[in-house]
C-alpha cells in the first residue's frame, strides 16, 4: 500500500510557445555567437492535478484491471502446473519426464521470447495496436492450455511399450523406431517432443504478447502523467496477488484431480481447464475495451493544455 503514498514525479508538464522569427534589435548582450534572427521562446510550466482513486477507477480502468488479474492468474497457474505435470507418471495424467528433460523443454520454449519480444511484437503493435496484440495473446493461450494435458495420452502410449525390443533404445522409447547416430529413436517419442515443443513455444509467444500489451494498456489508460504511479502500482499489486494465489489453486486442483477417478474434465485435465477458463473469460472481457487504449491518454491531456495556453497567450 506504500505505493499509493509516493509522490508522483511526472506531475509537471512544460508548454513551449514559440513566436515567429524576429530580428534582434538589441546589441547590448550580443556576441559573435548570437544569431541575427532568432525566436522569442516562452515556456510555461503546467501543474497537473493528481486525481483521487475514485476518479481514476473509471469503467475502462476497472475492465483493464479485471482482465489483467484474470490473465495473470491463469498464467501463474500454468507456470506452476507445467513442471508438476511433466514429472507426473503418464498413468496419472502426466508426461513422466525426469528433471533433465523438464529443463530441456523449458529451455527450448525460451527461444520464442527473443523473437516475439524484439521482432514480432513491435511490428504487430505498430500495425494493429496493443489491444489487438493483447487479445491475440490470450486467444493463443486458451487452446494451448486445453491441448497440453492431451499429451499425456501419447506419453502413456510410449511408456506402455517399454518392454518391446528395440536395439539400443532407452526405456522411454517405443516402436516404430529409426536409427540415428545416438541410437534407436522412437517415432512416437519424436512426435511427443515435437508437439510439446510447439505448444510450449505457442505458450511463450502468448505470454509475451499478453504481458507486454497489458503493461502498455495500463499506462495508456492513465488520464495524465500524474496518475501513472497509481496505475502501475495497482497493476503490480494485482499481479503479485495472483502470483501468490495461482500456484496454490493450481497445485490444489492438480492434487485433487489425480486422486479421483472422475471423468473428463474433472480428471488430470481439470487444472489445465481452469487455466483455459480464466483466460477465456479475460479474453472475452478484453473485447469490451475501447480502441482508445491503443494511445497514451496523457498525451491528449498535454496537447489540450498546450493548445489552451497557446490560445491564451495569443489573446
Amino acid at each position: 500500500m506504500g505505493t499509493y503514498q509516493l509522490d508522483e514525479t511526472l506531475v509537471k508538464e512544460t508548454c513551449v510557445v514559440t513566436a515567429p522569427l524576429v530580428p534582434r534589435l538589441s546589441t547590448d548582450s550580443a556576441s559573435e555567437l548570437t544569431p541575427l534572427v532568432g525566436r522569442d521562446v516562452e515556456s510555461t510550466v503546467v501543474e497537473v492535478e493528481q486525481r483521487s482513486i475514485r476518479d481514476l477507477l473509471t469503467p475502462t480502468v476497472l475492465r483493464v484491471m479485471t482482465t489483467n488479474a484474470l490473465m495473470c492468474m491463469s498464467v501463474s497457474m500454468s507456470d506452476q502446473l507445467y513442471p508438476i505435470f511433466a514429472a507426473t507418471k503418464p498413468s496419472d495424467g502426466g508426461l513422466g519426464f525426469e528433471f533433465r528433460k523438464i529443463g530441456y523443454s523449458l529451455a527450448i520454449s525460451g527461444i520464442a521470447v527473443l523473437y516475439v519480444q524484439l521482432i514480432a511484437y513491435p511490428k504487430l503493435a505498430l500495425k494493429h495496436g496493443v489491444l489487438f496484440c493483447y487479445q491475440t495473446g490470450m486467444k493463443i493461450l486458451v487452446p494451448v492450455f486445453i491441448a497440453i494435458p492431451f499429451l499425456s495420452l501419447l506419453a502413456d502410449k510410449v511408456k506402455s511399450t517399454i518392454n518391446v525390443a528395440v536395439p539400443d533404445a532407452s526405456p522411454l522409447l517405443s516402436l516404430p523406431a529409426i536409427s540415428t547416430a545416438w541410437g534407436a529413436v522412437s517415432l512416437d517419442y519424436c512426435l511427443l517432443w515435437a508437439l510439446l515443443t510447439f505448444l510450449l513455444l505457442a505458450r511463450i509467444a502468448g505470454d509475451v504478447l499478453a504481458f507486454t500489451s497489458i503493461n502498455l494498456i495500463t499506462a495508456n489508460v492513465a488520464p495524465s502523467r500524474a496518475d501513472l504511479g497509481f496505475m502501475n502500482g495497482a497493476q503490480q499489486m494485482a499481479m503479485s496477488f495472483t502470483r501468490i494465489l495461482g500456484p496454490l489453486v493450481s497445485g490444489t486442483a492438480w492434487s485433487w484431480s489425480i486422486k479421483h477417478s472422475l471423468p473428463f474434465p474433472f480428471n488430470s485435465h481439470f487444472a489445465w481447464m481452469l487455466c483455459a477458463l480464466l483466460m477465456a473469460v479475460a479474453s472475452y472481457m478484453s473485447h469490451s475495451l475501447p480502441n482508445s487504449v491503443n494511445k497514451f491518454a496523457a498525451d491528449n491531456h498535454t496537447r489540450a493544455g498546450n493548445n489552451e495556453i497557446s490560445n491564451s497567450n495569443a489573446e
